[in-house]
């Protein structure tokens, strides 16, 4: 009785595992070297068992296969994209409808330019083409102290190309408005924009401090130019790309 409950214990596990021999009969003479009278758990054909251990390492080796192929080709997709932002032609990653030409960062550590006009720091760029546009990056710090009896003080920080701001489509800069006399906040501060209408050539851009810019009834003479300071310590940069963007009137307004 023993003997007879383990067959019928086998046949389940082969029914289960996908075999598709059912009866005892045929299972045991498939997988035992005895009758199926004398069927004991000391008379198992490993046959069975080695098949399925090569089917299992075929299986895997397909898998690690599958792997390195998939490996492969993301490698080769990285190479390839490498490329293109090498060469300048990685549009749909730098950015939509544009890639970078040229590209230079100017910085300086310690600026502590404490000025309340003029020119605080520039960088010298070559633009390549004539139909590429100019992407100006200020990062650093600003910071504006309230002085003096007017309303508040008030200055403003702005880019320059070439000696003059930039006018299509627009100004490229930033201001800052303060009405407590105890405040000594540096902020830091990032300001950036294109710029159309750059020749090629030798290009100078300048981060610059000054009067506040009027319009809709603001102007300096209602606030005290107030104590700017610019670049306490930390590192200031001025980042210049040359653009090539496809070709459209909304592109840059």
């Amino acid at each position: 009785m023993a003997v007879l409950r383990f067959c019928v214990l086998l046949v389940v596990v082969c029914v289960t595992g996908g075999h598709s021999k059912t009866s005892k009969d045929s299972f045991c003479s498939y997988t035992f070297k005895v009758p199926a009278t004398e069927c004991g758990p000391n008379t198992i054909d490993d046959r069975f068992m080695k098949s399925s251990m090569i089917a299992l390492q075929t299986q895997m080796k397909l898998i690690a296969a599958k792997h390195t192929e998939d490996i492969r080709k993301l490698t080769e997709e990285n190479q390839k994209l490498r490329k293109k932002i090498e060469t300048g032609k990685a549009s749909n990653v730098l950015g939509r409808n544009r890639s970078v030409v040229n590209v230079k960062q100017c910085s300086k550590r310690g600026l502590n330019d404490h000025r309340e006009y003029g020119l605080l720091f520039s960088c010298d760029f070559f633009k390549k083409r004539e139909d590429t546009v100019l992407r100006v990056v200020w990062n650093g710090d600003i910071r504006l102290v309230d002085t003096g009896p007017k309303a508040g003080s008030a200055r403003r920080w702005f880019f320059t190309i070439n000696g003059k701001e930039c006018s299509d489509p627009s100004t490229i800069d930033t201001q800052l408005y303060i009405r407590d006399s105890n405040s000594n906040t540096h902020r830091p501060a990032y300001v950036e924009g294109y710029c159309r209408g750059i020749l090629a050539g030798d290009v100078y851009v300048a981060w610059n401090v000054g009067d506040v810019m009027a319009g809709e009834g603001y102007d300096q003479s209602k606030y005290n130019t107030g104590g700017s300071y610019t670049g306490w310590v930390a590192t200031v940069r001025i980042i210049v790309e040359e653009v090539d963007v496809e070709s459209s009137d909304t592109a840059i307004v």
